[in-house]
């Protein structure tokens, strides 16, 4: 009887690793599907091809904030050299570097699974919750997206493998976690969990190797920027961010990832009724809290879901430790059967959430603005990064959002922008929604552009629907 349910648990355990494995693959086709999109998908897209391109040009992505144009670029060096790294290749275009945000949610699936099977996991349970990963709502959402934090993810779990994997090779994981942090410093979850680990097992030598080389990292690579930017770089990293915080709304977030991955965050509840009983804390929960606590950052003012995906992998590493300490209890009881129907409430759990269809975008309206900045001359204030790097302006103000809580939080000084909108400098102002209230523009700039600039044509293009051109005299005095 023993023998039977333990074949009926390899055998679901099989089916499950297929299911994820089909979910995934789908995940993946539709975001390819979608990398070729000529058009920006996302507001950030524009900001990190503009910082590549400016590379590409011989120039810093971190310049004097105070100076024109104005750039203000608040990730690590890492994304954005690997993005001039892609510019340089295949020339200015959003596929190439969504390519490798995709490749990189790839790895993460990958280097769960290879984790998984290190501490204890068979391979169809341990393949089955590293495909899990890609198969969450968010995460396939994002994956075909130009933003950094898949590519800083990839890092911090490289590092997290080889350090448990591969101990011996503290060093090379060391520079895994420290390259993480130059790509999105707010990536502390891993360099933590694998500290307090060490902590734990009180093994104090590798402790205090791991963090005096990653310190010294960490020291040559900030000041090796510092030098290329000019002494700017630490503004951009740590004085952009003057966004109110509201904790309501990172709950809110942890509420929407529990309702999209219901099962996931019902077996790290399992994980960690285990680890209470046994009186331990395992590398998963570990792992699992530094992200919970990570994640807080999404509460500041223009976070989204982006913040949570350290906390969706860890999640589903936690998860599926907690199925292997259910599956031993299970085991000892002599019922195999219950991990089995578990792993069944898994899987249909997540076909419940997926949705087979390939998403497609409607990019005749990008194509018709950008058609049209094309024919309106180079000085161009827009919020919509990308329409003006597809459609050869230069960029004189990348990031909007940036700088105008930087203006409207720390009394910023905004007049570089406003003297040019008065003067009628820009040949076209192009807006997202209008001349409406916007956390992307101070309510004096708003007032600027509609004293001297009229609305021209409308286009149904995200981030770029409302293009603005001067007004003539005889419209601005009403005669």
């Amino acid at each position: 009887m023993q023998m039977i349910q333990e074949r009926i648990g390899r055998w679901v355990a099989a089916a499950f690793a297929a299911v994820m494995a089909v979910c995934a693959a789908v995940a993946v086709a539709d975001a390819f599907h979608l990398l070729p999109t000529p058009v920006q998908l996302d507001y950030e897209e524009g900001n990190v091809l503009n910082a590549g391109l400016r590379i590409v040009h011989g120039l810093t992505p971190y310049p004097d904030p105070h100076g024109w144009p104005i750039i203000l670029n608040p990730y690590g060096p890492v994304a954005y050299l690997s993005t001039a790294a892609l510019i340089k290749i295949f020339g200015v275009s959003f596929t190439a570097p969504r390519v490798l945000i995709v490749l990189c949610a790839v790895a993460i699936g990958g280097l769960l699974s290879v984790l998984l099977r290190h501490f204890g996991s068979s391979w169809p349970v341990a393949i089955g919750f590293g495909c899990l990963f890609l198969c969450t709502p968010m995460i396939r959402t994002w994956m075909p997206i130009l933003r950094v934090d898949l590519l800083g993810l990839v890092l911090s779990l490289a590092g997290v493998c080889v350090f448990f994997v591969a101990p011996r090779r503290w060093y090379i994981a060391t520079a895994f976690l420290v390259a993480a942090l130059f790509v999105k410093y707010s990536l502390l979850a891993a360099p933590a969990s694998c500290g307090l680990y060490l902590i734990v097992q009180r093994d104090w030598k590798r402790f205090w190797q791991a963090l005096g080389t990653g310190s010294a990292l960490v020291i040559a690579g900030f000041g090796a920027t510092q030098i290329w930017s000019g002494g700017h770089f630490a503004f951009h990293m740590f004085r952009t961010h003057p966004d109110p915080f509201r904790l309501s709304a990172y709950f809110a977030y942890l509420s929407m990832m529990f309702w999209e991955i219901p099962v996931i965050c019902g077996l790290v509840v399992v994980a960690i009724v285990f680890d209470v009983l046994h009186k331990k804390i395992s590398v998963g929960l570990l792992y699992f809290l530094m992200a919970l606590c990570g994640a807080i950052t999404a509460g500041k003012l223009g976070s989204n879901v982006n913040h949570l995906f350290e906390l969706i992998a860890a999640s589903c590493l936690c998860a599926g430790m907690g199925w292997n300490e259910l599956s031993l209890w299970a085991k000892a009881k002599g019922a195999a059967v219950l991990p089995a129907s578990v792993l069944a409430v898994v899987a249909s759990a997540t076909l419940a959430l997926f949705s087979p269809h390939f998403r497609r975008v409607d990019a005749s309206g990008c194509e018709q603005a950008y058609a049209f900045l094309r024919n309106h001359g180079d000085q161009v204030l827009s919020e919509n990064v990308g329409a003006l790097l597809l459609s050869g302006k230069p960029v004189l103000l990348s990031n909007p959002y940036v700088f105008a809580q930087l203006v409207m939080h720390r009394a910023w000084p905004d007049a570089q922008v406003r003297d040019r909108l008065r003067r009628k400098q820009f040949d076209v102002v192009v807006l997202h929604q209008g001349i409406t209230s916007s956390d992307r523009w101070s309510a004096s700039v708003l007032a600027d552009i509609q004293q001297n600039y009229h609305l021209e044509e409308g286009f149904g293009c995200s981030e770029a629907e409302r293009a603005y051109l001067p007004k003539v005299e005889a419209e601005q005095t009403g005669r």
